[in-house]
């Protein structure tokens, strides 16, 4: 085999184990669900089973996942997890999410936002004035 030939299939197979190593680097980040953290004031569970997490600014939204929370219902904390696709993921009453959809209507059409908790830290014991509007859901 000529010296060429060889330094060509060398580098090819080279430039593929790195657009592989490349593609599995990828496909592993993208399965990956990234933290968040989130604070404000704890109601619930609602009738779906699920609590709601009312943030001092902005809509709120359900959580779960974490037996936990309970405990600080009423309590201003702050919350650790990641974002669900759906009601099941943070442990809510699959008959009642079924519903959920006939009340997206009552919502105009914006989806209901699912929290799954991993980890909670105590803020207040209370909710500040700002966190308790809006909490009838």
């Amino acid at each position: 085999m000529n010296i060429k030939r060889y330094i060509t299939l060398l580098s090819g197979a080279i430039v593929v184990v790195a657009l592989s190593a490349t593609a599995t680097a990828q496909t592993d980040k993208s399965t990956t669900k990234s933290q968040h953290t989130v604070t404000g004031c704890l109601s619930g569970p609602n009738s779906e089973g699920a609590f709601v997490l009312k943030p001092t600014e902005g809509r709120a939204f359900e959580v779960g996942g974490n037996d936990q929370l309970k405990s600080h219902v009423g309590h201003t904390v702050k919350l650790t997890g990641t974002w669900a696709k759906s009601g099941a993921e943070i442990g809510e009453n699959e008959s009642a999410e079924k519903n959920e959809k006939a009340e997206s209507a009552e919502h105009h059409g914006v989806a209901e936002k699912h929290f799954k908790v991993t980890d909670i830290q105590h803020i207040s014991e209370t909710c500040s004035e700002a966190g308790t509007k809006g909490m009838q859901k």
